[in-house]
């Protein structure tokens, strides 16, 4: 509602049930359960079918599963599916009702959010695609001076490293990430789900004693060196800006 970054509290598995999608409590990763104790014993569903049943049969029958007792290897997967649900659905009903009607509270929310959710997953869920070099790029508007100026050549110079390091940062080939540059500059850690408020944009400075590279999250706006030749030097001075600074 107000442009921020999205809700991203949910499992995406637990979001899909709570939108009355098709059980997908089958591919949950058991790693994701809070409870070190039940992630054990989720992960012993994966052995031996006799030896599930005679060491956790009870504990999976009490989970709503009584046909443990009967199943054949083919089963297992589909009552590690059964667990799973239980565990992160209808163990927490009550509190999974209480939201939703927190949520359709507001204009019947809930309702908009189960039919359109599709739409609504990335804002819900943790699930954001890894930023690309184009995702990037796109993002930005690059102040230039005036064309035919010896400042202009000098950002030439100086965006000529830049792409270099998208290029070699694209093909994982550098310690820095996208997503470390967009928190540089945003305070963001993701693209926004209606996109930034303003444009991100680059601008220039005159080079003085290495000064390093430096943003302005408020304005969204990175700051870069002019004359920079060599990607090694951009690259060494955006480094140290990232590494060095101490956080938004």
């Amino acid at each position: 509602m107000h442009g921020g970054p999205g809700f991203k509290a949910l499992d995406s598995t637990l979001f899909k049930l709570m939108c009355g999608q098709p059980d997908s409590a089958e591919e949950f990763d058991w790693h994701n359960l809070p409870d070190g104790e039940i992630q054990e014993k989720v992960r012993q569903t994966q052995e031996e079918i006799d030896v599930i049943v005679s060491s956790l049969g009870d504990w999976i029958a009490d989970c709503g599963v009584p046909g443990i007792y009967s199943a054949a290897p083919k089963d297992m997967r589909r009552i590690y599916g059964q667990v799973i649900k239980h565990y992160i659905y209808f163990r927490t009903a009550d509190m999974i009702a209480q939201f939703k009607d927190g949520m359709n509270s507001c204009g019947n929310l809930w309702q908009i959010v189960e039919k359109n959710w599709k739409v609504f997953l990335p804002l819900f869920t943790n699930e954001q695609k890894e930023l690309t070099r184009d995702d990037f790029r796109a993002l930005f508007t690059i102040c230039w001076s005036e064309e035919g100026s010896n400042l202009r050549e000098m950002e030439e110079d100086t965006i000529f490293c830049w792409e270099l390091l998208l290029n070699s940062v694209q093909e994982k080939q550098s310690t820095i990430t996208f997503k470390e540059m967009l928190v540089f500059i945003t305070g963001a850690d993701c693209i926004l789900p209606l996109g930034f408020p303003g444009e991100p944009r680059i601008e220039f400075y005159t080079q003085e004693n290495r000064r390093l590279p430096f943003a302005s999250t408020c304005g969204m706006v990175l700051f870069l060196p002019r004359g920079i030749q060599e990607e090694e030097e951009f690259t060494d001075l955006l480094n140290t800006a990232l590494k060095g600074y101490l956080g938004f």
